[in-house]
């Protein structure tokens, strides 16, 4: 009787909050950075945070991403990917780019400990990955993937070119 009775009162709170964030428009997702959660797992002191709220009603979200202790040099870049938990994939959308093409209105990612970028993500700034069925533009595509949990943000460097710290969006 009592696991039912969590099970209602879960369901409940569930519901409340979902519609609440329904009623406003707007969710948060974030995600704690760190060399574990690579694939294949690093050893660095490497840590950071991300937080990103969905404004769905416009179409765009705002995020902003922090990062300190990194020992493999200079940031190259930090995306957000489409892949669960434990598995690499593809860049849906940039968060920061010192390195290479990025879509215009990137920031530049800041050089060093405990530095933030922030900046708002909107459709013209999803790039795919086609290969994995996100068009560039299909911003609805990015929001169901943050929405499964299928979603991580990588913080790439120059020691650490396919990525230093990484965290999984919730």
């Amino acid at each position: 009787m009592n696991a039912i009775r969590c099970l209602v009162i879960a369901t409940a709170v569930f519901g409340l909050l979902t519609g609440a964030a329904g009623a406003a428009g707007k969710l948060a997702f974030k995600a704690d950075l760190d060399s574990y959660q690579e694939v294949s797992a690093l050893s660095t002191p490497g840590t950071g945070s991300f937080e990103l709220r969905l404004n769905a009603a416009e179409d765009e979200a705002s995020y902003e991403l922090s990062y300190q202790g990194l020992e493999g040099g200079a940031v190259l870049f930090a995306h957000i990917h489409l892949g669960e938990k434990h598995t690499n994939g593809g860049v849906i959308v940039f968060l920061c780019s010192n390195f290479g093409p990025a879509p215009p209105g990137t920031p530049s990612c800041p050089p060093n400990d405990g530095t933030v970028v922030s900046g708002t993500l909107m459709a013209g700034g999803v790039i795919g990955p086609a290969g994995q069925g996100i068009a560039a533009g299909e911003f609805a595509e990015f929001v169901a993937a943050l929405g499964a949990g299928a979603t991580y943000v990588n913080v790439h460097t120059a020691g650490f070119g396919t990525g230093e710290i990484r965290g999984q969006v919730q």
